[in-house]
């Protein structure tokens, strides 16, 4: 079969990697841009550069078509850009209708839409009869689409649209979009729902649409609406970022549209979802992103340092991170642990640089150790029982360590009494000599 798909993003890359991979079909991609071209070519006979609104174009791209995929993306620099939704959606399909006498081989156009044309149900329970009814002027252009699309069927063409929810799956984490909302102050009270797709289940549905000749309208969303306040705490647990608070006073204009949509049809039909309700692995991300939120803690906190723990206290293994800023001071101490070999230390430094000073019980200096995270040396374990300090060689360093655990406060350390306490003038002092034994070792 012949197929051209017409926007080749993340949904149409896939779907064309999908059919490329049984080899059963002829493909022909589109893409806006030259350096998507090149990256598109192994997977189809046929790869095209395509603005939807250029009508000679389009002709071109469907000339020999059977099925017309349409999985098209607005650009725009906003998350949702009405100007850029009407000249992708519905100035694309003005174009495919002035050009569909002359494509006589077309006899199925599919097209991923939008849930978002649905208005607001209360809460209630929506369906594919249930009048569309869309409340923002991106959703209204989306239905305008759908109606120019749905005119250009015919007696031996037939047209399916896809009503999706929004997609999720490989590159689009969940937990990692919404991570920025930790801890912040949401308006109103999150308790609308949400509905979702796996970006599996939109490139298996759209194939069960081809090979079956689908048509008319059919919701493809997961089984289980969330609720938007739910969601976001599941989202922000399973990455280990704290949740988000709501606060209804705070609600400016009407609370968002709220309706529940069915996917009865679709199950009608015979799909059967691979992923029929939101699953959040819990991953948690060591990336820039953490590095700069904790380090711009550690800024405002007296001690110039600040641990981000990824265990609780009780744990068998402590893991975190410590991010130290030039001027904290350590004071010198060793870790014992009652059971024998148990009180090791691994430092592996993540980002800037930091210097390690082993003490005797004297206080006496045995070794420096310079640390970087460009290397050569980025990480050392220490062995028990021996006494230690640490000092930042630059700003928003940042460094994980792994400790046995339990963590107990009153024991964790055994500190050299030799040296000053934190906070004292005497402390200050002490670590500016200790961090100028390093100057000699900087690259």
């Amino acid at each position: 079969m012949r197929i051209t798909i017409v926007g080749c993003g993340d949904v149409g890359t896939a779907l064309a990697r999908h059919w490329s991979g049984e080899g059963i079909h002829r493909l022909t991609l589109t893409t806006t841009r030259e350096q998507r071209r090149r990256e598109l070519e192994p997977l189809a006979e046929l790869v095209q550069l395509l603005r939807a609104d250029d009508r000679d174009a389009l002709r071109q791209a469907l000339s020999e078509a059977e099925v017309a995929i349409f999985t098209l993306a607005p650009g725009g620099d906003r998350q949702v850009d009405e100007a850029a939704y009407a000249t992708t959606y519905r100035d694309g399909f003005e174009s495919l209708a002035e050009v569909l006498p002359g494509l006589s081989a077309l006899r199925q156009i599919v097209y991923t839409g939008s849930c978002s044309v649905y208005g607001d149900a209360g809460g209630g329970w929506v369906d594919e009869d249930t009048p569309a009814n869309p409340s923002g002027g991106h959703a209204r252009g989306l239905l305008e689409s759908e109606q120019l699309l749905l005119g250009c069927a015919g007696p031996q063409r037939q047209i399916c649209i896809l009503r999706l929810g929004a997609i999720y799956g490989p590159g689009r984490e969940l937990a990692q979009r919404f991570r920025r909302l930790a801890g912040t102050t949401r308006p109103g009270c999150g308790s609308h729902h949400s509905h979702w797709i796996h970006r599996d289940d939109v490139v298996g549905a759209i194939a069960m649409a081809v090979e079956q000749r689908w048509e008319g309208l059919i919701n493809l969303v997961d089984d289980e609406p969330v609720p938007v306040a739910q969601l976001l705490d599941q989202a922000l647990r399973a990455c280990g970022e704290e949740s988000a608070r709501w606060d209804p006073a705070a609600q400016v204009g009407p609370p968002p549209a709220d309706r529940r949509i069915r996917n009865a049809r679709l199950r009608q039909l015979g799909y059967r979802l691979r992923h029929p309700r939101l699953q959040l692995p819990r991953l948690r991300r060591i990336d820039t992103l953490l590095f700069e939120r904790v380090a711009e803690q550690a800024r405002q906190t007296p001690r110039l340092r600040l641990n981000h723990n990824f265990h609780a206290e009780p744990d068998a293994v402590q893991r975190f991170l410590n991010v130290l800023q030039p001027g904290t001071y350590v004071r010198p101490h060793r870790h014992r642990r009652q059971q024998p070999g148990t009180g090791f230390e691994c430092f592996l430094v993540l980002q800037g640089a930091l210097g390690l000073l082993v003490l005797d019980e004297r206080g006496e200096l045995l070794q420096l150790e310079r640390l970087s995270a460009d290397g050569p040396l980025r990480g050392l374990e220490l062995a028990e029982d021996q006494f230690h300090t640490l000092v930042a060689l630059q700003p928003d360093t940042v460094m994980f360590e792994l400790k046995q655990g339990p963590y107990v406060p009153a024991g964790d350390k055994d500190f050299l009494s030799a040296f000053p306490a934190e906070g004292t003038p005497q402390a200050a002092v002490q670590e500016a000599c200790w961090r100028a034994l390093f100057a000699p070792l900087q690259p």
